[in-house]
């Protein structure tokens, strides 16, 4: 009670506060272009006018937009479905590639990196931009054409080439740049080559003995209750959220209707009746179609096909027929089928083939359908926000569905699927308050706020699967570690090699003189950095272990390896060694960046927006 009293006394204190920061406000705006001083002095960020922030640049929605919109285009052109997953993924990326271009730019900035003209020459006559290497006009035989692309550079045909000079200024050099400087703590040995070469070559025959969970009774890894409960109590921080809200929901499914069914069905016999008189069938077939193979332009066609490749509906009809008939229309799962085989064969061990085209017909939901349904969204909608959403649902005679614990990241519904507005409504709402129509490609729903859930510590009961199963994962690699030092004890006691172990128990491989190369990885093992290692330094005869693998442990003896091929190593150095490269190159960049984006002021303002 004395806090609050202290507040109180002191608000017109904060009060007049505000105003002169206000009227201060309103007097430099006039000078800086309305700029919001109070926003500036706190670190507010308007989300109307920036979508983000990264240390000291703002970024528009627009710019964001574009980058997103570029991510949608890449989806789309190759043959993707544009669903809520593919946006959500394509605002995901398109954020980590603004973040990742905003923060290289300002440390470009930072360390001053910049580039003459000479260099922008030296550059484009020996290290072009790849979107230079990959253009058509300097390919030959799909491959980059060095002395085609320096005619062109040479012998330029007005000012075609100044927007590329301008961006290898300064983007493309600047950029080159910083990544040699972040190349610097590359360091590749000849040992670490030699190794590469041993791993991809040289041929290891092993025999190993690979214990595995089923060989571990299944009390001894299930975990108690006692345990489950320590281990959370142990490590509740890792269990904490942030607020989270919760929903109930009624739904509607956008469902094709009788009429839409019997219109395909119409259009099927009719399109049946045309090919029947005569009709060219691969035209048809390019004009109705909606198999996602065809593309409007196979005819239809499916090749030849056995048993077994088909739906059942499709294949009983295929290979009941004759030659060069086509089929009255069927149906499956994906639709209805108009087909026309072809021919028919036998292959060489006599199994019955067919050569056969088809028309697909999807039985999709009309505007008609979409129409009449959404009318019933709408009168709903009426009724919840006017009477009661709970009244209106017995109304209208439909189910209440629940969605809990809603996190403001969470972009998809239970049995719905990807629907952001849902979460969005859920944390820019009021307890009780009901939403608007919000839509998928799947359904309707309508929301009602039920819960808002503070931060706090998520209950066991949320977290106990998943406690359950890491307490697991850690009793069967402690039971199959001790169950291979019992069995090295007993091979170590004895004349006994690995190989001449008998898998009698479940959950014991055994494995007798597998040969792979170590990049390959070996049967029932695989392949770990643990084992990949140990071998690469073993002698023959040794036996290694026991070893972690991602199934349990492993006793493994070196029986032989492949010579080493000195002549072939020296064919191979430089490939590897840049292949080593690459790879780490992208390792330390990551890495490098990471630790800028740990040290940026990140601003994340696109819960506003989606």
């Amino acid at each position: 009670m004395g806090l609050m009293t202290s507040m109180r006394e002191k608000m017109h204190v904060v009060l007049w506060g505000l105003l002169a920061m206000f009227i201060l406000s309103m007097t430099i705006g006039g000078l800086v272009g309305g700029a919001n001083i109070l926003d500036q002095l706190i670190g507010r960020v308007d989300p109307q006018t920036t979508i983000a922030k990264i240390n000291d640049i703002n970024i528009s929605p627009d710019r964001y937009n574009n980058l997103v919109n570029q991510q949608i285009d890449n989806a789309r052109s190759s043959g993707q479905p544009i669903n809520d997953f593919i946006l959500q993924r394509a605002r995901n990326t398109a954020w980590d590639n603004l973040i990742q271009d905003v923060l290289v730019t300002q440390e470009v900035e930072r360390l001053g990196l910049s580039a003459t003209d000479q260099e922008v020459i030296f550059h484009l006559e020996n290290n072009p931009p790849l979107f230079l290497q990959q253009n058509p006009s300097f390919q030959s035989n799909n491959s980059f054409d060095i002395n085609k692309y320096r005619q062109a550079l040479a012998n330029p045909q007005g000012n075609e080439w100044a927007p590329i000079e301008s961006f290898m200024k300064t983007t493309y050099i600047p950029n080159y740049k910083l990544q040699k400087i972040v190349d610097q703590s590359i360091i590749i040995t000849d040992s670490d080559i030699k190794n590469e070469f041993i791993k991809r070559n040289l041929e290891y025959k092993i025999s190993a003995a690979h214990i595995t969970s089923p060989k571990v009774a299944k009390e001894k890894s299930t975990p108690t209750q006692e345990e489950i409960n320590k281990r959370y109590l142990k490590n509740k921080d890792d269990y904490s959220h942030s607020e989270l809200r919760s929903i109930n929901y009624v739904s509607w499914k956008k469902s094709p209707s009788k009429n839409d069914t019997l219109n395909t069905e119409i259009l099927a016999k009719e399109l049946y009746k045309r090919a029947e008189l005569g009709e060219d069938f691969s035209t048809l077939a390019n004009e109705y179609s909606m198999d996602p193979s065809n593309q409007g332009t196979k005819g239809g066609d499916l090749g030849w096909f056995k048993k077994g490749r088909m739906v059942k509906p499709f294949e009983e009809a295929a290979f009941s027929s004759v030659k060069n008939k086509i089929l009255q229309p069927i149906t499956s799962n994906f639709g209805l089928h108009i087909i026309f085989v072809r021919d028919l064969r036998l292959d060489k061990n006599g199994e019955k083939e067919v050569l056969a085209s088809h028309i697909l017909l999807k039985v999709e939901t009309s505007p008609t359908t979409l129409s009449n349904l959404k009318r019933d969204v709408t009168l709903f909608s009426y009724d919840a926000q006017d009477k009661d959403f709970d009244l209106a649902v017995s109304e209208h005679n439909l189910k209440i569905e629940t969605q809990e614990r809603i996190d403001k990241d969470d972009y998809s519904l239970d049995n719905i699927g990807g629907l952001r507005p849902a979460v969005r409504f859920s944390f820019d709402s009021k307890l009780n308050q009901v939403s608007d129509i919000l839509e998928n490609d799947q359904y309707f729903v309508i929301c009602k706020l039920k819960a808002i859930i503070p931060p706090g510590i998520k209950p066991l009961l949320e977290v106990e699967k998943q406690i359950t199963s890491l307490l697991r994962q850690e009793k069967l690699k402690t039971e199959t570690l001790a169950e291979a030092n019992t069995l090295l004890i007993k091979i170590s006691s004895s004349d006994m090699r690995i190989k001449d172990l008998v898998a009698s128990d479940t959950g014991i491989d055994i494995i007798k003189e597998d040969t792979k190369t170590l990049s390959q990885g070996f049967t029932s093992i695989g392949k770990s950095n643990q084992v990949v290692g140990s071998i690469l330094n073993a002698k023959r005869g040794e036996i290694l272990g026991p070893l972690e693998t991602n199934r349990g442990h492993a006793l493994i003896e070196v029986v032989n390896v492949s010579q080493f091929d000195s002549i072939e190593y020296r064919v191979q150095k430089d490939l590897i060694k840049n292949s080593l490269f690459t790879k780490m190159q992208n390792q330390y960049f990551q890495a490098w960046l990471d630790d800028l984006k740990s040290e940026a002021n990140i601003i994340d303002n696109r819960s506003f927006y989606f």
